[in-house]
């Protein structure tokens, strides 16, 4: 039978499942998704498996790694989720599986370690949260019903959409701006303002004296930058309306806008609209914000009274990166609930990382044993019953990492910097005793016959 090129039959032990290679999602009778995390969970290990390569050849840092998954990996494992995700408890378990050895490939920490650990010490987001988030904005950017966040519901009517029209290339007028600032019978300056959660826009005319100030007050979900594009939509209309044969010269502290405006396709409503205000009698300028220039100043200063109206004068839908960060945030929320819980695992690293953040990164594996306690010290291996031994100083019954770090007297010839006292955090807070730690460590290992004693 010839299913064509683009789809293939994958035969694996228990069953046998359709391709669609066009799409990239492995399809099957109960479509459960479960055979296509199987597959781009071959594929990203696959990858995975040459970054280590290159990472103990030619000295790929953990860094690297994290931003490589990031930017690449997770895009692969996460690739159509709405499509295939369900959130089944296994396809939790599952996904996270796969994520976990990029973890351990990043941090370089010890394979008992907690998947839960792994992911706070690398500022990696457990992959299963960030299938739900991409769920969730698919739902909310192609207005499907019922858009939710584990159950928390999304307002998705009022997000910013874009309604494609067709307009003829003759028509499109892409912006031209530069950095001058000439003579003018007729000048605008636009500015914004977002204070306290609320957002003013406004324009000061100059003619060539200042002759008066337009002012209005967006809704609070409105970005800076859809502010800086309707300040600027605005001044255009009022332009059009009151000097429709004056040359006018607008001047704008927003050079994403004019960026933006340069675009052929910018796929944005209100950046087409702008396209279409502008003619040979209007010349756009960029103008550095702060730095004395009185139009921009006194639109500054119009543009913060605008956000104190009492009233919102323009209606504008929320931006799609403001959901996101919406989004987001709630990710972080339950990422964080799930690291409060006391019956989870890596209580030891909670200690240390009470708070979950995508900034932390312990990418050196002596490091990576420090903040976990799970490493080459007596109380690790008694615990996994790997050798029954102790310190030969018999000062602590315990003999964790921190007993090294702190306090054994055997090590106390390579310590000058850490003082029994002091926490983990105030060492990673400091680069000298960082490595102060790592090479108390690494000698440690090193000398672990004449530190450690058999147990009988």
């Amino acid at each position: 039978m010839d299913f064509g090129q683009d789809v293939r039959i994958l035969a694996y032990a228990d069953d046998i499942y359709l391709f669609v290679a066009a799409k990239g999602v492995v399809l099957d009778d109960y479509l459960n998704g479960n055979p296509h995390i199987q597959y781009v969970g071959e594929k990203v290990l696959k990858i995975l498996n040459r970054l280590t390569i290159a990472r103990t050849r030619r000295g790929l840092s953990g860094r690297v790694l994290k931003l490589l998954y990031k930017r690449t990996l997770e895009r692969i494992l996460v690739y159509a989720a709405p499509a295939w995700w369900t959130g089944t408890v296994k396809q939790t378990t599952k996904i996270n599986s796969i994520q976990r050895q990029i973890l351990l490939a990043v941090t370089g920490a010890f394979r008992t370690t907690s998947t839960a650990a792994l992911q706070i010490i690398s500022g990696i987001e457990p992959a299963d949260l960030v299938c739900e988030m991409e769920t969730a904005l698919y739902r909310i950017k192609h207005s499907l019903p019922n858009p939710n966040f584990l159950g928390t519901q999304l307002e998705s009517g009022q997000a910013e959409r874009y309604s494609p029209s067709w307009r003829h290339p003759s028509s499109i007028n892409p912006a031209t701006w530069d950095l001058n600032s000439p003579e003018f019978s007729l000048g605008i300056f636009t500015d914004v303002s977002k204070i306290n959660g609320q957002v003013g826009a406004a324009f000061s005319i100059f003619d060539p004296a200042h002759s008066g100030d337009l002012q209005f007050r967006l809704d609070n979900h409105c970005s800076v930058f859809q502010a800086e594009l309707m300040a600027i939509k605005q001044a255009l209309l009022w332009k059009k309306a009151q000097r429709p044969s004056t040359h006018c010269h607008l001047f704008t502290d927003s050079m994403s806008s004019l960026k933006a405006l340069q675009k052929f396709k910018p796929n944005n409503n209100l950046l087409e609209e702008i396209q279409d205000l502008l003619d040979g009698s209007i010349s756009l300028h960029w103008v550095k914000a702060h730095i004395g220039v009185v139009g921009n100043e006194t639109a500054d200063k119009a543009a913060k009274e605008a956000s104190d109206r009492p009233t919102i004068d323009i209606h504008l839908g929320i931006p799609e990166r403001s959901i996101k960060s919406h989004i987001r945030n709630l990710l972080l929320r339950e990422w964080q609930d799930r690291w409060n819980k006391r019956d989870a695992k890596g209580r030891y690293t909670f200690c240390i990382f009470p708070t979950v953040s995508t900034k932390i990164c312990i990418d050196n594996h002596l490091l990576s044993q420090m903040v976990t306690n799970h490493g080459l010290c007596p109380h690790y291996l008694k615990r996994f019953q790997l050798r029954a031994c102790n310190c030969r100083c018999g000062e602590d019954q315990d003999d964790g990492i921190q007993h090294y770090l702190f306090w054994c007297p055997l090590l106390s010839s390579e310590r000058s910097l850490i003082r029994p006292g002091m926490s983990i955090q105030q060492i990673l807070q400091d680069k000298n005793k960082t490595r102060e730690a790592k090479s108390n460590l690494n000698y440690l290992f090193s000398h672990q016959q004449d530190i450690f004693e058999e147990v009988s």
